[in-house]
């Protein structure tokens, strides 16, 4: 706005030059406006004060709000719309308890399968780690696949991974999934999950509970590697010690603790010095001695008499399942299930999934809470919503305060819904869905709709202050107004079209803002020409022109004048 009354009146002054005829395609530019200016005005002159017309206006109203709430139902619903980062990972789970060597193997089998990318220039490297990438466990392990830049491959992330999965589908002694990094994604695992927190007061009935629901989710083709933090499957080796049977052998707790850390733990003894450095000494049983239960039993302990007796005299040993964690939230033991989320499956398809299985199961057991990408949906999806609402109020007050009415900024704000039915229109007709980037897309049209309205209402207003009935002022602003309107319009549409053909990194994003601009722009400025003067055309005869008082007030004053009189201009008593 500052340019605008600033730099562009300087710019014009040095620019513009006397109007001449120009050349051919000026000319016919100009006739083809000229010829669209009569054609606009005759149809306006033939819809105002119909009331079939009024009408018909109102009927398109209500379906292209109807139109765009059936839309907008429609519309997938996710955090943000699916990117190609260039990246693909592998997340390999194997049985709980299995240890390096066996996953070390099963990520050398993956090798040959992630070269052949390599190979054939889709990838430019690719990384194996066991145990995977933050921390897992050794029943854990992730892989990497670098693509090359987008100009070099064909197919996006997405789709080689969906190959990948195919290929992966019958692996056998692990379970494989390849996914791709969401958009907020940092590091190398995959946002688009969506993870389901359980609380109650038992593991047990947590654990019980979540089966059928579980059971389900891994049925769910959109699902891949549902899970939950909970598995009391996990194979552990519990040692009892006999108290009294340590005590009659002189043997403390202490010691048999010490000697199992020792052996199968390990313990740094002490440190030798060679060639200026300083090693540690380790002590712990070979690992050929420590792979099965029967180990314990040629360990010994030290009595208090400094004699030597065997492990196994003084305590007893049991395999059991157990789980590794045990966690809560706000102080109540929680269990989650969590999955990733195939190509094409959306966090909200996720959710009204798992609320449904939720809905089968026994009420009042349990209390749900979402996590991860869900819980980030729901807070943005909410945040947003609010700023769509809080923009529609400022605009309208806004426009309130300048035209100093509550009906003409009601006529303005009727283009607003219009412009939104476009946007979600082109959303549907694209293929994207509702995230916070169309959301953004559609706060943006406030304006951009509103702007039409103004450029016609403001001119009718001044017609009006000369003079002019409502419909010469209607006619005659929507006719001037119909270039810049059509200007400004395409201005804004085509500004916006290489946000939805550009493509590389980001362009998912991009993408989803301009399909969302470009067609609520157009559809609400062909819409806009006609909803806009007709409705004005009924609602301005319940509200006065902006100069009405300042005329009538002159007016009379001329009428004193010319009667002989001095107006009165003293206040009342």
């Amino acid at each position: 706005a500052f340019l605008a009354l600033s730099l562009s009146p300087m710019l014009a002054s040095k620019i513009l030059k006397p109007a001449h005829t120009g050349g051919w395609v000026a000319r016919r530019v100009d006739a083809g406006m000229d010829a669209l200016k009569r054609s606009y005005a005759a149809s306006l002159d033939a819809l105002l004060g119909r009331r079939i017309a009024i009408g018909g206006v109102i009927a398109v109203i209500v379906l292209v709000a109807a139109g765009a709430t059936g839309i907008f139902l429609h519309l997938p619903n996710e955090l943000v719309p699916n990117e190609d980062r260039g990246r693909v990972t592998l997340r390999i789970a194997g049985p709980e308890g299995t240890g390096f060597d066996y996953t070390r193997e099963i990520m050398l089998g993956l090798e040959p399968l992630l070269a052949e990318y390599r190979e054939n220039g889709e990838a430019a490297n690719y990384l194996v780690s066991s145990p995977g990438f933050g921390g897992s466990g050794f029943s854990s392990g992730s892989a990497i696949l670098n693509l090359s830049d987008w100009s070099a491959r064909d197919r996006s992330a997405d789709q080689i991974a969906q190959e990948l999965n195919g290929k992966l589908r019958n692996q056998t002694g692990a379970q494989v999934n390849a996914s791709t990094p969401g958009a907020f994604q940092r590091g190398g695992g995959n946002s688009n999950s969506v993870e389901m927190v359980v609380t109650g007061s038992e593991y047990a009935a947590i654990y019980n509970w979540l089966q059928p629901i579980l059971a389900a989710a891994q049925e769910n083709p959109g699902f891949s590697r549902p899970r939950l933090n909970y598995e009391p499957n996990a194979p552990r080796l519990l040692v009892d010690v006999d108290p009294q049977k340590a005590a009659a052998l002189g043997v403390s707790s202490q010691q048999i603790g010490r000697t199992l850390e020792t052996m199968f733990g390990s313990r740094r003894a002490t440190t030798y010095i060679k060639g200026g450095q300083e090693y540690d000494v380790i002590l712990q049983t070979e690992r050929d001695n420590r792979r099965e239960v029967t180990d314990l039993e040629s360990l010994y302990v030290s009595t208090g008499t400094a004699q030597l007796v065997p492990l196994s005299a003084v305590v007893t040993t049991k395999t059991s399942g157990d789980t590794p964690d045990r966690r809560r939230l706000d102080r109540q033991r929680a269990i989650t299930l969590a999955a990733d989320l195939n190509p094409g499956t959306t966090i909200d398809d996720a959710v009204q999934f798992l609320n449904a299985e939720v809905a089968k199961q026994p009420q009042g057991v349990t209390n749900i809470r979402w996590g991860g990408a869900a819980r980030d949906q729901q807070e943005a999806g909410s945040a947003v919503g609010w700023a769509f609402a809080l923009a529609l109020l400022l605009v309208f007050l806004v426009l309130a305060a300048q035209f100093e009415s509550w009906i003409t900024p009601a006529v303005i704000m009727l283009t607003v819904p219009l412009a939104a039915a476009g946007g979600l229109f082109g959303l549907l007709m694209a293929g994207s869905s509702l995230n916070i980037y169309s959301q953004i897309g559609l706060i943006i049209l406030i304006g951009v709709a509103a702007k039409n309205g103004i450029l016609i209402v403001e001119f009718a207003n001044q017609l009006r202050d000369q003079g002019r009935s409502i419909r010469e002022a209607i006619i005659e602003s929507s006719s001037l107004r119909l270039r810049p309107i059509i200007m400004t319009s395409i201005a804004t549409a085509f500004g916006a079209l290489p946000l939805v053909l550009w493509q590389g990194a980001g362009a998912g994003s991009r993408q989803t803002i301009g399909v969302v601009i470009f067609t609520g722009a157009m559809f609400a400025t062909v819409l806009t020409l006609f909803v806009v003067p007709v409705i004005y055309g009924v609602l301005a005869r319940f509200t006065k022109s902006p100069e009405y008082t300042a005329r009538k007030i002159e007016e009379w004053e001329a009428q004193e004048k010319r009667d002989g009189l001095e107006p009165d201009m003293s206040p009342a008593e």
